[in-house]
């Protein structure tokens, strides 16, 4: 298990001394800049998203509709990191990597620490902060995409060939598939009436019932869609898909309360896929909508570098967070608490500018 302790940063005291020098020195001298404040918190990560406003100093905060609310900056569940703008909340967050690590082997790494890492993250200041171009936000990535070819617009076209296996419940695990076969009168808004052909099992372990062909409508709006009723519902009912503008939702992961999860099969006739075809598909394949940005798209961590381990390993990647003027410097530097209990997110942070 990597080591997690992290000793007490020195930049407190190197900001005591240089203030100290300046008070000393000729009041005509320039003042030395004073560098930023390294401070630490954990984070409880464990059963759902916990959130973070960034600050001097940074704190937890509750959040009752992160999707509404600026009152966080960075959002922790398990291993993801989410950040509060782009699709994901209104406060206009982006984040950047500086990825100082990123060329360091596995066999490295597992010897890395917060105390070893704790330099590199003092030696990241205000000099890194890139243009406003090179931060990003967080963007949804739906387990069902790629449904379409082309730009989305009146000549954007289904793709047939492509069909997602479908897997929904935690114990009783039904699967079905899904594909979308035709669009009609699409615009640049939105897909306009969507045909889509699917088939489900009636219980686990069973064959697929006979596939089923429906049309949503989505001009006016978004369509939730009940695949075992065979017929469209609102967002508070039983809801499997929901069809919006571009894009297909299932329901589970940051989409909706559900279990439904997808895996797309580009190879495999829609027609020659059987239940038992689809249940060869390990579980942990499938996938639940779910948000990505610089914390996915270049991970703060690695699983199982050793092969053996079963263990997250930080990569101790220096981060910088946007919010308006502000930028500050975040470094992710544990997964586990000094007792070995995961999702407790070891964050480092000082403000940059």
């Amino acid at each position: 298990m990597p080591h997690s302790f992290v000793r007490p940063s020195r930049s407190v005291f190197v900001a005591v001394f240089v203030a100290a020098l300046a008070a000393c020195g000729d009041s005509d001298s320039t003042a030395p800049v004073t560098p930023p404040v390294t401070a630490e918190l954990t984070v409880n990560a464990a059963d759902a998203y916990s959130y973070v406003k960034l600050g001097t100093p940074a704190s937890v905060v509750t959040v009752a509709d992160p999707s509404t609310s600026n009152a966080w900056d960075l959002g922790f569940f398990a291993t993801n990191v989410v950040v509060n703008g782009g699709a994901v909340g209104p406060g206009g967050v982006s984040a950047y990597c500086v990825c100082q690590n990123s060329g360091v082997a596995d066999a490295a790494l597992k010897d890395l620490t917060a105390a070893t890492e704790l330099a590199d993250f003092e030696a990241v200041g205000e000099s890194a902060i890139p243009a406003d171009a090179s931060f990003s936000s967080d963007e949804l990535a739906p387990a069902i995409s790629g449904w379409y070819s082309g730009t989305a617009g009146a000549s954007a076209a289904a793709v047939p060939t492509r069909t997602w296996l479908l897997r929904r419940g935690t114990t009783a695990v039904t699967l079905g598939k899904f594909r979308v076969t035709q669009l009609a009168d699409a615009g640049a808004a939105n897909a306009g009436r969507v045909t889509f052909e699917y088939a489900l099992q009636p219980a686990a372990g069973g064959d697929f019932a006979p596939a089923k062909t429906a049309t949503v409508d989505v001009r006016n709006g978004p369509v939730y869609y009940d695949l075992s009723a065979g017929a469209e519902t609102t967002a508070a009912g039983s809801w499997d898909l929901q069809f919006n503008g571009w894009t297909i939702r299932a329901n589970g992961g940051v989409s909706g309360s559900g279990t439904m999860s997808a895996l797309v099969d580009n190879s495999t006739p829609f027609d020659q896929i059987s239940a038992a075809y689809a249940g060869t598909a390990p579980a942990n394949v499938f996938k639940r909508d779910a948000y990505a940005g610089v914390f996915v798209s270049q991970p703060w961590y690695k699983y199982n570098i050793t092969g053996t381990d079963n263990q997250i390993w930080p990569t101790y990647n220096v981060y910088l967070v946007k919010r308006g003027a502000e930028v500050y410097k975040v470094q992710l530097t544990g997964y586990y608490n000094a007792t070995g209990t995961a999702r407790q997110i070891g964050v480092r942070y000082a403000r940059l500018k």
